[in-house]
């Protein structure tokens, strides 16, 4: 957990609590929940406070208070992080909202407080009903309304057993009036005036723990790498597909060389046990259907044995949870940030300098080995490795002295096709026709038409 006790403190120091946003402060919270700094959350009552009860442990972890502790407790709640479960109930005074009231027992028939408790006697001959103590005089049972001793019970009088009687109206009975008399206030309320809240304590939802472990950390510095490697970066990003249905890509990164434009779709698939294939298909058939061939995958903890079949032949790049670390430990490379420029250029040399600038190995006349078995020489193969993923670009380059027809642009795609390379560049000198421009754009092939190329300089022809 030191990794997490990390994230904890630079939370701490990152800035004050009360300039976060509730998202930060529930994480802050979630972070010492993981690093078992808190195990339970319970209230303790506190009449004091606005709402009768506290949170201790969360009020000084976070350095909040009431309701504002509560909200974000019942934020985690709601996204199943937290588990809820009843503590108590409590009454409130409909008057000023304080929980310090206590109950108040009442005559049903006057409503007086004014009540006693005991065993009531019932005097035959005169039908006095009365409290037993009302009968006691100089040791003998005396009835106080006709002064007549009475000697049996059961001939005499009879017991009604242990009931109250109101002193102002005299009214005997057993249940009495229930009501509510606020000690802060000291207004008194009928029961059905009287407001109930529920109490929760709250306990960590361990099935989250993985998820939530790289949602602390891990996903924060992939995403920073990325945008480190030139990437602007959209979590949870809604793309519309070539088929019209809407997908959710859990992370995308896009990035224009300007040359071409990297798009890679990136899933989180996080679970208590090896995931399946069935994850795996979905992923792919969104991407797909989105038009997008750079294909990451984050597993936690590790993909089944078909599914893994299933993403060396998709082409998808798989990372689980050692691969992420080792990515996330690799980074970039001092001095080899990306040099933003406009992208422009006038003959093949000025091409390759920039594709250099923008980081890419670049190698002329390139010999390819494709799927077939067959070779193929391609004219410029720029080639980025940025440990995330690797980029390869395909640049056909044709001059003639009209457009060009689409056996040029067919037969360039064929050997990319074979080689395996999805990112295609064709330039085109003076131009394409409309079919081979349609066949380009439908084939997903970036073509630049240009009037002409300059010849190489002196410096570099040598070169």
């Amino acid at each position: 957990m030191e990794e997490v006790d990390k994230a904890i403190e630079a939370t701490e120091t990152s800035q004050a609590v009360s300039g976060m946003e509730e998202g930060e402060i529930a994480m802050k919270l979630v972070a010492a929940m993981l690093a078992a700094k808190i195990v339970d959350i319970k209230p303790r009552l506190d009449f004091a406070t606005e709402l009768g009860f506290i949170y201790p442990v969360v009020e000084q972890t976070l350095k909040i208070k009431g309701k504002e502790a509560v909200a974000i407790m019942e934020s985690l709640a709601d996204k199943g992080i937290l588990k809820k479960s009843f503590f108590d109930r409590l009454l409130r005074c409909p008057r000023c909202q304080s929980i310090n009231i206590r109950p108040s027992i009442h005559c049903p028939k006057c409503g007086s407080g004014d009540i006693v408790r005991g065993r009531v006697l019932e005097h035959f001959a005169c039908k006095y009903v009365g409290l037993e103590d009302e009968f006691i005089a100089r040791g003998r049972y005396i009835c106080p309304r006709c002064k007549v001793e009475l000697r049996t019970i059961d001939i005499d009088y009879q017991s009604l057993g242990v009931l109250r009687k109101c002193r102002d109206c005299g009214e005997i009975f057993s249940v009495p009036l229930l009501k509510w008399r606020c000690l802060k206030c000291s207004s008194l309320a009928d029961e059905d005036e009287v407001d109930e809240v529920n109490v929760y304590s709250y306990s960590f939802d361990e099935t989250k723990r993985s998820w939530l472990e790289f949602e602390l950390q891990p996903k924060a510095q992939f995403i920073k790498l990325l945008r480190q490697h030139g990437y602007e970066v959209t979590e949870n990003a809604r793309i519309k597909g070539r088929s019209g249905a809407e997908h959710c890509i859990d992370i995308l990164a896009t990035r224009d060389d300007g040359v071409v434009t990297h798009n890679i779709a990136i899933g989180v698939e996080i679970a208590r046990d090896k995931i399946g294939l069935d994850r795996m298909l979905d992923f792919d058939v969104k991407a797909y259907d989105s038009g997008i061939h750079d294909k990451i995958m984050i597993i936690i903890p590790a993909l089944g044995e078909e599914a893994e079949k299933f993403a060396s032949y998709q082409r998808i790049k798989v990372l689980e949870p050692k691969d992420l670390e080792t990515v996330l430990a690799g980074g970039p490379q001092p001095g080899r940030e990306i040099v933003k420029e406009p992208f422009e250029f006038k003959s093949k040399s000025q091409l390759i300098q920039y594709l250099e600038k923008q980081g890419y190995r670049v190698k002329e006349d390139a010999e390819v080995r494709g799927r077939s078995g067959a070779a193929h020489n391609i004219d410029i193969l720029a080639t980025r490795d940025e440990g995330i993923i690797i980029h390869r670009i395909a640049i056909g380059i044709e001059v003639d002295e009209k457009p060009m027809g689409l056996d040029k642009v067919f037969d360039f795609d064929d050997k990319a096709y074979d080689a395996g390379i999805l990112d295609k560049v064709f330039i085109a000198v003076p131009g394409l026709t409309r079919e081979a421009r349609q066949f380009a754009k439908r084939q997903g092939i970036r073509v630049f038409e240009v009037e002409q190329l300059e010849p190489p300089t002196q410096e570099n022809s040598k070169s």
